[in-house]
């Protein structure tokens, strides 16, 4: 839901006999991925591009001696990414365990073997090392802020919908101060967080909410690396018949100042994808 899809499918026969759909990614730089298109597993949009890409300009090869967690992996397209770019510390996790299992055979079929730590938990839950610091995590956090009680009760009337869990597309604002609450146990002193962030979460309110819970402790310093204007799209039958009343919410938040995006004279929405920096150093 959060930013359009760009990829190619193709027949796939893997050097693991398992034959099927596949699609590939190119993030520049002669970096292509080879990915299997399994349907409970995202695949990568223009923001999982436009990250990518932001990663292979961002990173020195001074990085590469770096312990990198790609937090929220999905595919694991990133995480392979810093594999091809010489990182030789990758962890990878995901909430979604089919997910995991399906980044593990595409690091394969890419690699022909598997070098990349994946794990499976809701966001740090499920590291094997509870004690290991990152020098770099990599999160392309959840979308849209947590919806109101007007929409859930609209929705509600509908009958729902299906495909598409509401909280795979909402609550990001949870997700995100529950990722900033454990950060500092997860992240070396002067680590850098690159995360991709949704204007339809509520950008300064989530980034204020950092402030509020490590300043006292914590230097925090935030930069923009980039940002991206996406048009909004709704990829099933369910979400495009509420198109509507999904269409309702977020303008409305924008309207509150809780959230941002813009309305075209066709109609199309347009929000704002971008990519911030957040260094930690103890104070």
């Amino acid at each position: 839901m959060s930013g359009e899809q760009s990829w190619s499918k193709v027949n796939r026969v893997s050097n693991t006999g398992v034959s099927g759909d596949s699609y590939n990614v190119y993030f520049g730089m002669g970096h292509c991925f080879k990915l299997i298109d399994e349907p409970g597993v995202f695949k990568v949009s223009l923001a999982g591009l436009a990250f990518g890409s932001l990663l292979i300009r961002y990173l020195s090869k001074e990085c590469t001696n770096g312990r990198f967690l790609d937090l929220g992996t999905g595919s694991g397209v990133h995480s392979f990414l810093l594999k091809g770019m010489g990182v030789k510390s990758v962890t990878a996790t995901d909430i979604s365990k089919e997910a995991v299992f399906i980044a593990r055979r595409n690091e394969l079929c890419n690699f022909g073997v598997n070098s990349i730590e994946f794990t499976f938990g809701d966001l740090f839950q499920g590291l094997s090392g509870g004690a290991e610091k990152y020098d770099v995590i990599l999160f392309n956090a959840p979308g849209w802020r947590t919806p109101s009680a007007s929409f859930l009760t609209a929705l509600k009337k509908t009958g729902g919908v299906e495909g598409l869990p509401i909280d795979s597309m909402f609550y990001g604002d949870r997700t995100l101060e529950r990722f900033f609450e454990e950060l500092p146990g997860h992240l070396s002193d002067g680590g850098k967080v690159i995360i991709g962030l949704n204007s339809l979460v509520g950008i300064r309110q989530v980034m204020n909410r950092l402030e509020e819970l490590h300043a006292e402790k914590y230097v925090i310093d935030c930069r923009l690396l980039e940002r991206h204007d996406f048009p909004l799209l709704f990829y099933t039958e369910d979400w495009a018949r509420i198109q509507n009343l999904l269409v309702d919410e977020v303008m409305s938040w924008t309207r509150k100042g809780e959230a941002y995006c813009s309305m075209q004279e066709d109609g199309k929405i347009i929000w704002s994808y971008e990519i911030v920096e957040i260094t930690l150093w103890e104070r």
